[in-house]
């Protein structure tokens, strides 16, 4: 990379800011050409006076789109070439027709396995130093869209997300989407383009919409959308940022005997795992996961270990018995688990499995004896369940 080039950032809580005139203007980009054609403009600043000259791994950006192609290097070459063929139209105030081709420069480094991008110089009025109609938007919205109209849709109702509501002829909508010979029967142009944008808009982007088809005598005229804000995505994000910042303040030694526990061939609960170091010294409990998981025979060590643990047995010979309320959920739990591969996950409602194990239970002990024992080992009987299946999987 020159001293003239900076690298492209990929993360998608950058921001895009794009001109409405580009957002409505006529243009046809595959997906994969406005997901490039977005990343550059991602790393816009708005201090920035001129366009730079970017350069990007080929690699980093297919792992970016989760693309499964086995020819990425060849495409972006491709792609990137006819960026600078393909020009999309702006109207003056007179209503005449300018084109503006999207890159000036596309290198493609063949020994590098980069490329080096430049937005064309004409671009800078729809780019640069934007105060006023203009749609700014985080670059994670659209880059793991599947859909090249599923883009450009979101693009055309986010910049009017305030407003809760646009309409456009149906042939004006072609237009901007690029496919005015497309789809010439409405059903097919509903199934193909608006349900399934409609689906990934409220799947994977912060806004999501419903339409309404308007005739004009019998055929459809106008599609008038309702943008709505994607709550239930916003939620989503809201979990994973909780999930992130219960990592980051997780106790250190969890996740050192959570790695020791899956490198010893088991998955222990976190809730066991904390349970352990609270009333056990951290060497104690190495001590009796690398004892116990030696013993071959032991389906389900966690319980086992817990034993060693209240015993305060290290490094024994003696295999340690459960009690007959531990093996019964120990029993309970082989028999619910896969005995072989399995093609698919058979999802069995944890009320079921809960209705068999007092079922069970309730045959060596009192009802009200068993329902406490499920009780008490229901989130362990779960886990090991699930982890089991998910082991047949494999």
């Amino acid at each position: 990379m020159s001293k003239e080039e900076k690298e492209l950032i990929f993360n998608g809580n950058n921001l895009v800011t794009k001109a409405n005139d580009v957002i409505n203007a006529t243009y046809k980009l595959g997906v994969t050409e406005q997901k490039v054609i977005l990343c550059i403009a991602s790393n816009i600043r708005p201090e920035d006076k001129d366009f730079q000259t970017y350069s990007f791994s080929i690699k980093d950006f297919k792992k970016l789109i989760k693309s499964k192609s086995q020819n990425i290097y060849s495409d972006i070459d491709k792609i990137t070439q006819s960026l600078m063929s393909k020009p999309f139209i702006i109207y003056n105030a007179k209503g005449n027709p300018t084109r503006i081709n999207w890159l000036s420069k596309a290198t493609y480094n063949t020994n590098e396995g980069t490329v080096t991008v430049r937005f064309d110089p004409d671009l800078k009025p729809f780019f640069l130093a934007l105060s006023e109609k203009f749609t700014k938007y985080k670059l994670e919205n659209i880059i793991h869209l599947k859909s090249n109209y599923s883009i450009r849709i979101f693009e055309l109702l986010k910049s009017y997300e305030g407003l809760t509501e646009r309409t456009f002829t149906l042939i004006e909508l072609k237009e901007k989407l690029g496919i005015e010979d497309k789809y010439p029967i409405w059903i097919n142009f509903k199934d193909r383009v608006l349900e399934r944008a409609k689906k990934e808009l409220e799947e994977k982007t912060d806004i999501s919409f419903t339409y309404t088809p308007i005739k004009k005598g019998r055929a459809i005229h106008k599609v008038k959308f309702k943008i709505h804000t994607n709550i239930s995505m916003k939620a989503v994000k809201q979990e994973n940022l909780k999930e992130q910042l219960e990592k980051i303040v997780e106790n250190p030694d969890v996740i050192e005997l959570h790695k020791i526990c899956i490198q010893s061939g088991f998955k222990a609960p976190k809730s066991t795992l904390t349970k352990w170091l609270n009333s056990y010294d951290k060497k104690d409990i190495i001590a009796a996961i690398k004892m116990v998981t030696t013993r071959k025979s032991i389906k389900h060590y966690a319980p086992y270990i817990s034993k060693v643990l209240a015993s305060q047995v290290e490094q024994s010979s003696e295999v340690i018995e459960l009690d007959y309320k531990d093996q019964l959920v120990q029993e309970f739990i082989y028999e619910k688990s896969p005995k072989g591969k399995l093609k698919r996950k058979e999802i069995v409602p944890d009320f079921l499995i809960k209705f068999d194990a007092i079922d069970k239970f309730s045959t060596k002990m009192p009802l009200e004896e068993a329902e406490e024992l499920w009780n008490l080992n229901k989130k362990e009987i779960l886990f090991a369940i699930e982890q089991n299946t998910k082991q047949a999987l494999k």
